[in-house]
């Protein structure tokens, strides 16, 4: 399978020729490194015109280690007294180098501080002010991370923890920085080039969407049709209890981040739902779960039903189960699937978890905290449906109202998501990082709007987004982009509507476009071929802005200014 390109400028105080190494050799994805000599942090830094910078890199990895940054720190290793003032001044000359490279990538990601040596400090001064190692390290990272907490795509990343995980024994060897200036083992790199791989993918919008989860011996202790929900492990005064509770509680966590939640069990549903429901102990209700499959048939089966009900592609599931037996069986016939390997002691479970690194996201939006209500909401909807049959009779019985809203500020992490996560319903497929975005639309004759939907069941959110770019009386739509959740409703009709409107009203006689063929999204194809826009021979279309409009039964469009 072809990776995916990613171009990271590396620059760093000390020998990163190792970490280079595993990086081009990892699987992710196709690292394009370039970097420069180590011991050159400032200077490429302040230099505009370093070879470096000629290409616009996706990553600016800037990794350095505290006394590199700060002489007066370095002071503190010779057992000397040091004017933390000092230390202060000299991060905010790192943050001001630092912040004045923000146009040369989409990201900015800096490690916070660790030593290059391990150093065991006096235990009683370790946390005095003027001469603890530990309080002065300590000092540097949360100020480090308070000047760049505003900056946009800049990351300040936690290298402790990437000690913690490899061992500070693993981590270190000295003989390596004595001989080549490399300060860390590779098994420590190794933990490196997996958090940035996650990162970026996050970023990307390749995290997952949907959390399928078994019950018994998995959100709680025992088998509920055996032993009845009374005496189910959760909970009270049982270290195993405790363990299953903590585990549903980050459960919950990731629900309230947006992670939608389903059950796939082989259970007697009532008895199931029973317990859920009636045991004190309980963290998760059953209104936590969008959906749920509590039955003895095959539970691949039952996967595929969860993502058919809610149009969720396979790849965007993680499937967690207590049984070998039971996770072989997804791996094998749901392989896009991401089934982990749940440890065999449910006490490992919430660690386990927390390492899950899929879930993960750099924005949380208000669509994200409220995912949940939407896709139960769409459950009504589609109840609806099967009972009217017709489908305008069913759009009309929506009280559909789409609002067309100028791009602002609050909403471009929700715009973003769209943009790079939607596939099926997407006419170019075009991915911005957020500078790229905020890039793009700051061009006067550049114009994007979101698209929000709202019916009688509540709000579905922003659900699409349209732009055009606007050159010689033509505009030509860059993109046109609908959830595939609400495929269907008019509201793509609606949006071609509004950019005609747009157009008469601007005297833009003409609008033009291209289908981009991808593997996912013969949908948009199909719409603007039911249009008479495209066909299989010709993916290039233009028409008047005057052409006659369609018939939007009586949805109600609300829309911006047409200037």
């Amino acid at each position: 399978m072809k990776k995916n390109k990613v171009y990271i400028n590396v620059i760093s105080n000390f020998n990163h020729n190792n970490f280079v190494g595993l990086l081009k050799n990892s699987d992710n994805f196709d690292w394009q490194v370039s970097d420069v000599d180590y011991n050159q942090v400032f200077q490429t830094l302040t230099n505009k015109n370093a070879k470096i910078w000629k290409q616009l890199a996706n990553i600016t990895l800037v990794w350095t280690t505290p006394e590199s940054i700060s002489p007066e720190f370095q002071k503190l290793q010779n057992k000397k007294i040091i004017n933390p003032n000092i230390i202060k001044k000299d991060i905010d000359y790192f943050c001001f180098c630092v912040k004045s490279i923000k146009n040369y990538s989409d990201i900015v990601l800096i490690p916070n501080w660790i030593l290059k040596q391990p150093n065991d400090t006096n235990l009683a001064l370790a946390y005095t002010k003027d001469s603890g190692l530990d309080y002065n390290l300590s000092f540097m990272n949360y100020y480090l991370s308070e000047q760049l907490a505003k900056e946009k795509n800049y990351y300040v990343l936690n290298s402790s923890k990437w000690l913690l995980n490899c061992g500070r024994t693993k981590a270190y060897i000295s003989k390596l920085w004595y001989l080549s200036k490399t300060p860390f083992s590779n098994d420590f790199f190794k933990e490196v080039i997996s958090d940035l791989s996650d990162l970026y993918g996050s970023i990307k919008g390749l995290n997952k969407k949907l959390l399928i989860l078994d019950l018994d011996d998995t959100l709680w202790g025992g088998i509920v049709g055996d032993v009845g929900w009374k005496n189910l492990r959760i909970g009270g005064h049982d270290y195993l209890g405790e363990a299953f509770r903590d585990f549903q509680i980050q459960i919950k966590s990731l629900k309230d981040q947006g992670i939608i939640l389903a059950l796939a069990s082989k259970n007697d549903e009532k008895i199931a739902i029973e317990a859920i429901k009636n045991h004190p102990e309980m963290v998760l209700s059953m209104e936590d779960f969008v959906t749920y499959r509590i039955n003895w048939e095959d539970k691949a089966k039952n996967i595929i039903d969860i993502v058919n009900e809610l149009n969720i592609g396979l790849q965007s599931v993680v499937f967690l189960d207590d049984s070998p037996f039971e996770r072989a069986r997804i791996q094998e016939m749901l392989p896009e699937v991401l089934v982990p390997e749940l440890p065999k002691d449910p006490t490992d479970y919430n660690t386990f978890l927390s390492k899950l690194r899929c879930f993960d996201k750099t924005h949380i939006t208000k669509e994200d905290k409220i995912r949940g209500n939407l896709y139960k909401s769409e459950s009504k909807r589609t109840k609806l449906k099967e009972e009217i049959k017709s489908l305008s009779d069913w759009i009309k019985t929506l009280n559909l109202k789409i609002v067309i809203e100028n791009i602002r500020s609050e909403n471009i992490p929700r715009a973003l998501q769209l943009l790079n996560k939607t596939n099926q319903m997407n006419l170019t497929t075009r991915r911005l990082s957020e500078k790229e975005f905020n890039d793009w639309t700051k061009v006067n004759l550049n114009k994007l709007w979101t698209i929000r939907s709202i019916d009688k069941f509540g709000d579905y959110g922003i659900i699409g987004i349209l732009s055009i770019s606007i050159k010689d009386n033509t505009a030509t739509l860059i993109d046109f982009i609908v959830s595939c959740r609400v495929v269907g409703r008019y509201i793509e009709e609606s949006m071609v509507e509004f950019i005609k409107e747009y157009c008469q009203k601007n005297n833009i006689n003409k609008i033009s476009g291209e289908y981009k063929k991808t593997e996912k999204n013969s949908l948009c194809y199909h719409f603007f071929n039911k249009l008479k826009l495209i066909n299989d021979s010709k993916y290039f279309f233009e028409l008047s802005s005057s052409v006659k409009k369609s018939n939007l039964l009586n949805i109600v469009l609300e829309k911006p200014n047409y200037s």
